[in-house]
Protein backbone atom coordinates (compact mmCIF):
# COMPACT_ATOMS: atom_id res chain seq x y z
CA UNK A 1 0.00 0.00 0.00
CA UNK A 2 3.24 2.23 0.79
CA UNK A 3 4.11 1.56 -2.76
CA UNK A 4 1.45 2.69 -4.31
CA UNK A 5 1.27 6.35 -2.08
CA UNK A 6 4.73 6.67 -2.88
CA UNK A 7 4.13 6.13 -6.69
CA UNK A 8 1.15 8.41 -7.15
CA UNK A 9 3.40 11.26 -4.79
CA UNK A 10 5.91 10.91 -7.58
CA UNK A 11 3.60 11.17 -10.70
CA UNK A 12 2.08 14.19 -9.13
CA UNK A 13 6.00 15.89 -8.43
CA UNK A 14 6.45 15.05 -11.86
CA UNK A 15 3.28 16.67 -13.20
CA UNK A 16 3.62 20.05 -11.18
CA UNK A 17 7.47 20.12 -12.44
CA UNK A 18 6.38 19.49 -15.56
CA UNK A 19 3.71 22.19 -15.21
CA UNK A 20 5.93 24.79 -13.93
CA UNK A 21 8.41 24.63 -16.56
CA UNK A 22 5.64 24.87 -19.40
CA UNK A 23 4.59 28.16 -17.96
CA UNK A 24 8.17 29.32 -17.24
CA UNK A 25 8.71 29.03 -21.10
CA UNK A 26 5.25 30.69 -22.12
CA UNK A 27 5.80 33.28 -19.79
CA UNK A 28 9.21 33.59 -21.69
CA UNK A 29 7.51 33.17 -25.20
CA UNK A 30 5.50 36.23 -24.27
CA UNK A 31 8.27 38.42 -22.74
CA UNK A 32 10.68 38.04 -26.08
CA UNK A 33 8.44 39.85 -28.02
CA UNK A 34 7.70 42.72 -28.68
CA UNK A 35 3.91 44.33 -29.49
CA UNK A 36 4.15 44.28 -32.96
CA UNK A 37 5.26 40.56 -32.89
CA UNK A 38 8.80 40.83 -34.05
CA UNK A 39 11.41 38.73 -31.65
CA UNK A 40 13.87 41.18 -29.30
CA UNK A 41 16.94 39.56 -29.82
CA UNK A 42 19.08 40.07 -26.40
CA UNK A 43 22.69 40.28 -27.21
CA UNK A 44 25.71 40.40 -25.32
CA UNK A 45 25.84 44.51 -25.62
CA UNK A 46 22.18 44.83 -25.13
CA UNK A 47 22.42 47.23 -28.33
CA UNK A 48 23.36 45.62 -31.58
CA UNK A 49 20.89 48.18 -33.32
CA UNK A 50 22.70 51.47 -31.69
CA UNK A 51 25.89 49.17 -32.28
CA UNK A 52 25.18 49.10 -36.08
CA UNK A 53 24.34 52.95 -36.23
CA UNK A 54 27.45 53.72 -34.98
CA UNK A 55 29.38 51.84 -37.37
CA UNK A 56 27.15 53.16 -40.23
CA UNK A 57 27.54 56.53 -39.26
CA UNK A 58 31.73 56.50 -39.39
CA UNK A 59 31.22 56.03 -43.21
CA UNK A 60 31.92 58.78 -44.66
CA UNK A 61 29.37 60.68 -46.03
CA UNK A 62 26.46 59.01 -43.59
CA UNK A 63 26.19 61.64 -41.29
CA UNK A 64 23.42 60.60 -38.70
CA UNK A 65 21.81 56.76 -39.26
CA UNK A 66 18.68 55.12 -37.66
CA UNK A 67 18.56 51.21 -38.66
CA UNK A 68 15.91 48.82 -38.46
CA UNK A 69 16.69 44.81 -38.41
CA UNK A 70 13.82 42.26 -39.43
CA UNK A 71 14.13 38.85 -37.76
CA UNK A 72 13.32 35.89 -39.57
CA UNK A 73 11.67 32.66 -37.49
CA UNK A 74 14.84 31.02 -36.62
CA UNK A 75 16.58 34.84 -35.59
CA UNK A 76 18.37 35.42 -38.19
CA UNK A 77 18.59 38.76 -39.89
CA UNK A 78 16.26 38.97 -42.69
CA UNK A 79 16.28 42.81 -44.04
CA UNK A 80 17.75 45.73 -42.88
CA UNK A 81 15.94 49.60 -43.51
CA UNK A 82 18.82 52.32 -43.25
CA UNK A 83 17.51 56.03 -42.81
CA UNK A 84 20.74 58.37 -43.07
CA UNK A 85 21.54 61.86 -43.70
CA UNK A 86 23.59 60.82 -46.43
CA UNK A 87 21.20 58.48 -47.99
CA UNK A 88 20.85 60.29 -51.02
CA UNK A 89 23.99 60.21 -52.15
CA UNK A 90 23.98 56.93 -54.76
CA UNK A 91 28.11 55.81 -53.41
CA UNK A 92 27.27 56.72 -49.70
CA UNK A 93 23.72 54.69 -49.39
CA UNK A 94 25.75 51.60 -51.95
CA UNK A 95 28.45 51.89 -49.41
CA UNK A 96 26.03 51.55 -46.73
CA UNK A 97 24.35 48.98 -48.15
CA UNK A 98 27.30 46.72 -48.65
CA UNK A 99 28.67 47.11 -45.40
CA UNK A 100 25.26 45.77 -44.00
CA UNK A 101 24.59 42.78 -46.55
CA UNK A 102 28.45 41.92 -45.97
CA UNK A 103 28.05 41.88 -41.69
CA UNK A 104 24.90 40.13 -41.88
CA UNK A 105 25.17 37.90 -45.18
CA UNK A 106 22.48 38.97 -46.83
CA UNK A 107 21.46 39.76 -50.16
CA UNK A 108 21.76 43.51 -50.87
CA UNK A 109 18.11 43.52 -52.50
CA UNK A 110 16.99 42.65 -48.26
CA UNK A 111 19.15 46.05 -47.30
CA UNK A 112 17.30 49.50 -48.17
CA UNK A 113 18.76 52.85 -47.46
CA UNK A 114 16.53 55.84 -47.21
CA UNK A 115 17.57 59.79 -47.31
CA UNK A 116 17.05 60.95 -43.94
CA UNK A 117 14.38 63.84 -43.58
CA UNK A 118 15.73 67.30 -43.28
CA UNK A 119 14.67 68.87 -39.99
CA UNK A 120 12.93 72.69 -40.86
Amino acid sequence: MFEKIASREKFIRLITVLLIASIAILAFSILSESSDGRRQIADLDGGSEEQLCSVLSSIEGAGEVQVMVSYDSEDAVSGVIVIAEGGDDPVVASDLTRGVSTLFDIPLSNVIVFAREEEE
